[in-house]
This record gives structure tokens, sequence and C-alpha cells, in this order.
């Protein structure tokens, strides 16, 4: 009884469907990058506070005042 009848709204509503999905994976994808990176910077800039201490480049107090800056 349906076989020849194709109904356009099922369509769109299948289009829609996977859309969001797709949608929602690039979302979710951007996201965990976001985070990756932002935790991925912080001990980056800690061991570049570390060797500037050991080269001399700072003094102590410099050290744990920009120390105590990257934490937060």
């Amino acid at each position: 009884m349906y076989g020849e009848y194709f109904h356009p709204f099922g369509f769109f509503l299948f289009i829609m469907l996977i859309t969001l999905f797709i949608t929602n994976i690039i979302i979710w994808k951007r996201r965990n990058s976001e985070r990756c990176y932002y935790n991925s910077s912080t001990p980056n800039a800690m061991a570049t506070l570390d060797n500037r201490l050991a080269k001399g480049e700072v003094s102590i107090e410099e050290y744990k005042e920009i120390k105590e800056t990257l934490k937060h």
C-alpha cells in the first residue's frame, strides 16, 4: 500500500536527525580539544618557569609570584 508512496516529511526528519548527530559530534570534539589544550599548557609554562629559575633569569620571589599566578 505504501510501497510507491514517499512521504517528504519522513525524509526531512531523517536528514535533520543525521545533521543533529553530526553537529553533536563536532561540538563534543571541539570541547575535548579545548580542554586538552588548556590542561597541557600549564605544565609547559611551569617547565619554562623552572628553566628560567635554573638559568637565573628570575629571582626566587619572582618565581613564587609567577607560580601562584599560573595556578589560578
